[in-house]
């Protein structure tokens, strides 16, 4: 049952209508007011509908937005997972990747003759080749860069690090 203050306090709401407090961030509180404001709606109003849009995306199966530190730590463990693949093929490789001429030259013959230079482009334009040097350039740039030589910037790739 209300208390009499319930009662006194929220005479002019529906009868089916109770109270719930939030105690949130004052940050928090003062989004929302803004946020409300601009719906054209009370905070409470507001509010009350931000919940049940909320309940109904649970309710339909949708994912819920991760924060920054579910995302990080997703990250790191496929980052982990990675590492781990590529220590695994290294050793069932012995730690180098093999590429075989013999099975390179093979592939690109023909009963067409062809010169050495058409040969050699043939086979430089693989994908074989392309992804087997890339790889190989990659891991060289990641040990350069272990040992401050080069640097990596986003938007811009790989350079010689500058002396200080």
């Amino acid at each position: 049952m209300a208390s009499s203050d319930d009662e006194h306090s929220y005479q002019t709401l529906h009868e089916n209508t109770t109270r719930a407090e939030l105690f949130p961030a004052k940050q928090h509180k003062e989004e929302w007011w803004e946020e409300a404001e601009h719906e054209g709606a009370s905070l409470s109003g507001y509010l009350y509908e931000l919940i049940q849009e909320a309940r109904m995306y649970r309710d339909s199966g949708a994912p819920f937005i991760q924060t920054q530190d579910q995302t990080v730590k997703q990250l790191q463990n496929k980052i982990d997972d990675l590492q781990t693949q590529l220590e695994d093929a290294r050793q069932a490789s012995g730690g180098r990747t093999h590429l075989s001429i013999d099975d390179l030259v093979t592939r690109v013959l023909d009963q067409q003759y062809q010169s050495l230079d058409e040969l050699t482009e043939r086979i430089s334009a693989s994908d074989d080749v392309a992804q087997h040097l890339q790889r190989q350039i990659e891991d060289r740039l990641y040990a350069l860069a272990e040992n401050g030589q080069v640097e990596y910037q986003r938007g811009h790739g790989w350079r010689l690090k500058e002396e200080n």
